[in-house]
């Protein structure tokens, strides 16, 4: 990586993230060396044997980059702390700020049986797995805030990179725990974690860099999704400053405050989406009936969990009560990149054996666990979707390029077109020709197929051509355009936006929500009790789901859509008995009244 002047040093402290957390969280963004001298360096063999290669409080940076010869498969990785025992995690609970966290209602609630089925499966599944131990949490939390208390600081780690005409400025975090699941009942722990906020500058050649879009790293968002323009007056900031809101425990950064429910596919969902997406098409176009889900709840097919990212809590940036230690992953003038970057391609944290891997430390920021780049790193434009937008200062240039290959297109196109049309006239005057020559009827028959198909093929080349040459005119009356091009919609670009829950979709009763807590298990224990007694138990099943279907929309205000979908079902029901218990009258009618339409039709025409 080229070196940072100091024109890219001022760049970064200007446009340094302010970081609004949420009351309860118990772990910030610190530096990398406490984390190495408070761990141990460990290696877990293929087999699951784990040795420590330099015991706790012994490790060094030198340490932890010297050469090491492992066993193929091996992994490399850091251990933070010893768990605490359940009375110790228990006293630091009661006694720390998570006693008066206020988790929101509505998790659970907010989805079908299915889903809460794939839950309990969930967390039944997480007790056999590897996973991070209990009392992790709490001691990695006491060992951070022991060492705040010695020396107080919030740190990043901050990065540029110049590609594709923008400049990107990435902002890492890391953390010393992930604390989601036993803290804030989230997927996952796992010791340390890294996060990313990126802001993109326009690198133009006239005038200063300048702020264009910004990126956050969070866990169910993708591409285009992952970025907001910079004038979207939507976003929060602090002078040039963007405040990210960071989610409690799971770190992961949003754009606006609020509580937010990212879902965990349950197994073989993507195979079985289509068909429920299909489905759902049908019911709600064919027969008219509303959606089943609301358009930004969590779907059939999935896990809900949620992030609280309310921003209540410590804030840490420009005009904030904690201010910023600025760390750098390249060479900066007098100080070199930080060995430890490329030197150690561990886990930043215990390695657990999940085999989800989601309670396994990271190797970010440049690597994956198996030792792979980032996309993150190698490609930090293009992993939000901005390869696809140009910068400002290339937008006319863009545009320049993309009207030249239309015109070329057109060229090319146009003189395509002329040759079908003369090798069209030359077809003709040979199927002229054949069609007086009956000797000759085969090749008559081979050419008036060839024309046919030509014509066919003519026709789509034209209207192509057309398409083009439309294309052209506002493309050259935009490059001409003196004012430069509208910067239109700040928000066009998104698919899925990161969107919290208003008030309204979480407030829902306690009892709504304690049903759905119990309504799995209810249906379970009934399901074996229906079976035990032996007597007519499918009609029993099929009573105790209605009872849970119209609980369901009682508690959700659903009554009136599940009477129009059961009658809409109980009719669809009754057609389809009718079809089958009168098939052959029901044919035999039909086949009747088309016959007598033919007849019908024929003598009309025979009359004219």
């Amino acid at each position: 990586m080229s070196p940072l002047t100091d024109a890219d040093l001022a760049l970064v402290r200007r446009f340094e993230p302010v970081l609004a957390f949420t009351h309860g969280e118990q772990f910030y963004p610190m530096d990398v060396e406490r984390y190495i001298a408070a761990a141990a360096l460990c290696v877990r063999r293929p087999d699951g044997a784990v040795t420590v290669l330099v015991p706790r409080g012994e490790l060094t940076v030198e340490r932890l980059i010297e050469p090491r010869t492992v066993a193929p498969g091996s992994i490399l990785y850091l251990h933070f702390v010893k768990p605490f025992g359940a009375a110790q995690a228990l006293a630091f609970r009661s006694s720390s700020s998570l006693h008066t966290f206020r988790p929101g209602r509505g998790r659970l609630a907010r989805v079908g049986l299915i889903s809460r089925l794939g839950d309990m499966l969930f967390f039944a599944a997480s007790v056999v797995r590897g996973r991070t131990p209990g009392g992790a949490a709490a001691a990695a939390a006491v060992r951070y805030q022991a060492e705040q208390a010695h020396d107080e600081h919030y740190c990043y780690y901050a990065r540029v990179v110049r590609q594709h005409g923008y400049l990107a400025i990435q902002y890492w975090f890391f953390y010393a725990f992930n604390d989601w699941r036993s803290s804030f009942d989230g997927v996952n722990d796992h010791e340390a974690d890294w996060e990313l906020v990126t802001v993109y500058l326009d690198d133009g050649p006239e005038g200063p860099p300048r702020p264009v879009w910004l990126a956050y790293s969070s866990h169910e968002f993708r591409g285009d999704d992952l970025r907001r323009r910079w004038d979207d007056p939507d976003l929060r900031r602090v002078g040039e400053h963007p405040v990210v809101f960071v989610s409690a425990g799971a770190h992961a950064n949003y754009f606006f405050a609020g509580d937010y429910l990212p879902s965990v596919p349950l197994p073989y969902a993507d195979r079985l989406l289509p068909i429920w997406q299909q489905a759902q098409r049908i019911w709600q176009r064919l027969l008219g009936q509303p959606a089943a889900e609301p358009a930004r709840s969590v779907g059939l097919l999935a896990i809900p969990f949620v992030e609280y990212a309310r921003g209540d809590g410590l804030r840490v940036g420009s005009e904030q009560a904690k201010e910023w230690r600025a760390r750098f992953l390249q060479a900066t003038p007098g100080h070199p990149e930080p060995p430890w970057l490329d030197s150690f391609r561990g886990c930043w944290g215990l390695v657990t054996g999940d085999p989800l891997a989601g309670e396994d430390g990271p190797a970010r920021p440049k690597y994956h666990r198996d030792g792979t780049l980032l996309d993150y790193w190698y490609n930090p434009v293009g992993w939000c979707g901005l390869d696809a937008v140009p910068p400002p200062h290339r937008e006319r240039d863009a545009l320049e390029e993309r009207l030249a290959q239309i015109r070329h297109a057109v060229a090319e196109q146009s003189a395509q077109v002329e040759r079908q049309v003369w090798a069209r006239m030359a077809l003709e005057r040979e199927l002229l020709v054949l069609r007086g020559l009956p000797d000759m009827a085969w090749r008559a028959a081979r050419v008036a197929a060839d024309l046919r198909a030509m014509n066919k093929s003519l026709a789509a080349q034209k209207l192509q051509l057309a398409a083009s040459e439309q294309a052209i005119r506002p493309l050259e009356r935009a490059v001409a355009w003196p004012g430069g091009l509208s910067p239109g919609d700040p928000r066009a670009h998104l698919r899925s936006p990161q969107l919290p829950f208003t008030p309204a979709e979480v407030r829902l009763s306690a009892l709504a929500e304690g049903w759905s807590a119990v309504s799995v298990s209810v249906v379970l224990l009934g399901t074996v009790v229906l079976s035990l007694l032996n007597l007519r138990w499918q009609i029993g099943l099929l009573a105790m789901f209605g009872i849970y279907t119209f609980v369901e929309a009682l508690f959700h205000r659903r009554v009136a859509r599940l009477v129009q979908a059961l009658v809409t079902a109980l009719a669809l029901v009754a057609a389809a008995v009718l079809a089958y218990t009168f098939a052959r009258p029901l044919a035999v009618a039909l086949l009747l009244g088309l016959g007598v339409l033919v007849v019908v039709d024929n003598l009309r025409k025979l009359r004219r």
